[in-house]
Parts: structure tokens; C-alpha cells; sequence
């Protein structure tokens, strides 16, 4: 998207699209922000310099196209807040504890002697998310809590990952060597800034596009006939973005079914 002018109703989009970057201008009457987010690439437990260090994204790779791979793991650990809730993004990412739980009971289901533990500060399986939770703890994944201002250390030694971090149940430092490391990385907004800034819509302070009211207008933003949902919007389960879409995609047919719309001065 190069320009937007207009109104609610008649928008005007220019846009430059395909290899040889052809111009092109579209005439519409609503517009839906559905940019997504991204996954946060970790800077930290030397993730990028072990292979034995992968996030919960790249763990699901493997576990679709190396199988075997997994088999052969004795011990695996979980990270759980890579990225989020800290100064730098205080949002709590929603679908990591759900993935990191899924992938969990996915390698168990592979590897039965496997030992599996996560390391987390405060599991968020909210609904029936909650099942998920208690079938892992059945099957033998462990939850160990770790303090926010204690978060784990981890180090290599002689070519293999070494990770300490003090337990909030038993209040004591443990250490423990995997065979992998998983990060569960939270999620963080894209390049939102320059379309936030040709669509003049408001961002927040993580940049994740604001709606015009978090209750009576959740979808709506402050410019008339601008919508938005799903993770353009703040983190979200996938079920959750498909509610918020249903509502914008509503909104914007409500707005575009009129047979006239009353716009004010200009």
C-alpha cells in the first residue's frame, strides 16, 4: 500500500504489487486490518548459537518432518515467557502456554520415556484450554515455576546446554542438561508503523493497531470504515481472531449494505 485517501464508503487504495511492481488503484467502501504479528526472535539462552535451541515454532517443524528425530531425545525443556511480560513487551502472548502444552503432549505421544519439563512463571490455559493442562500433568510433563526476577541461566558446556534456575516450590537451585531446548517466544507486532501512518490509525505503545473502544466499538478503529481483528489487533488464539473477524467482516458489511451513507464535512 503506497496511498489511501477517502471516506467511509468511497476509499481510494493505491497499491504496487507482483514482481515487476505494477500500480494499481482499488475503489472500495470498507477496509479490515489483518496484518498478523510475529513470532519474537529470542536474543537470549543462546538461542542462534546451539542447535539444541529451537522455538516452539521450529519444534513444530520437527515434529511434522523428523519424527524419528524425537525418538531418539531423552530430556527436553520448555522456556515459557521468552519475550513477553518484561519491560520491553509486558503482553502476555496468550497462545504460548497453549503451544508449548500441545507440543509437549505431542512429543509424549511419540516418546513415551521422554522427560519433559516446563519451566514457566504463570501457566494461562484459560476455558477448556484447561483439559489440555491437566492431561499433560497426567502423562508425566513437569511444571516447575521459576520467580520473574530469578529467570534461568543457561550455558554450554563442552557441547552441550546447561541450564540452572531455582524452583519456587522447592525453593532451591536445580541445574539440568537436555537434549533440546525449547523457547516458547512471544508474539510481537510487524513493521506496523508506515500503513498505521497512511491509514492514520492510531497504534499502541507495543504497536499492535487501537480500537476506537475496548467495549462498545472493539473492532472499530477512530477512523470511520477502518476495522480491525485477530493479531493485528493484540495476541490471540486462532479461535479468538476468527470471533474478531466475524465481528469486523459484520461491521463492514453493515456499512457497505446501506444503499447511502451520511459522511460529515470534510
Amino acid at each position: 500500500m503506497t496511498d489511501f485517501s477517502g471516506t467511509k464508503g468511497d476509499f481510494k487504495t493505491a497499491l504496487t504489487v507482483g514482481p515487476a511492481m505494477y500500480h494499481r488503484e482499488v475503489n472500495h467502501g470498507a477496509l479490515i486490518i489483518a496484518t498478523g504479528a510475529l513470532e519474537y526472535k529470542p536474543k537470549e539462552y543462546l538461542y542462534g548459537e546451539s542447535d539444541a535451541v529451537k522455538t516452539q515454532v521450529e519444534l513444530e517443524d520437527i515434529l511434522s518432518r523428523e519424527e524419528s528425530r524425537i525418538k531418539g531425545w531423552k530430556n527436553v525443556v520448555m522456556i515459557q515467557c521468552v519475550g513477553s511480560r518484561n519491560q520491553e513487551n509486558p503482553n502476555c502472548s496468550r497462545v504460548c502456554c497453549q503451544q508449548a502444552i500441545k507440543n509437549a503432549i505431542a512429543i509424549k505421544e511419540i516418546n513415551p520415556d521422554i522427560n519433559i519439563f516446563i519451566l514457566y512463571r504463570d501457566i494461562r490455559t484459560y476455558g477448556f484450554l484447561e483439559d489440555f493442562y491437566r492431561k499433560a500433568r497426567e502423562m508425566g510433563i513437569h511444571f516447575l515455576r521459576y520467580r520473574e526476577d530469578e529467570e534461568p541461566t543457561v550455558e554450554q558446556e563442552e557441547g552441550k546446554i546447561q541450564i540452572t534456575f531455582k524452583d519456587l516450590t522447592l525453593g532451591r537451585e536445580i541445574k539440568m542438561s537436555p537434549d533440546q531446548l525449547i523457547l516458547s517466544a512471544g508474539v510481537v507486532a510487524g513493521d506496523t508503523q508506515e500503513l498505521a501512518s497512511i491509514l492514520k490509525v492510531p497504534l499502541t505503545s507495543e504497536r499492535f493497531f487501537l480500537e476506537a473502544h475496548v467495549k462498545l466499538r472493539p473492532v472499530d478503529t477512530q477512523s470511520d470504515g477502518i476495522f480491525i481483528c485477530g493479531m493485528a489487533h493484540s495476541p490471540r488464539l486462532i479461535d479468538e481472531t476468527i470471533s474478531q473477524a466475524l465481528a469486523a467482516s459484520s461491521r463492514a458489511c453493515t456499512l457497505i449494505s446501506q444503499d447511502a451513507i451520511e459522511v460529515g464535512g470534510v
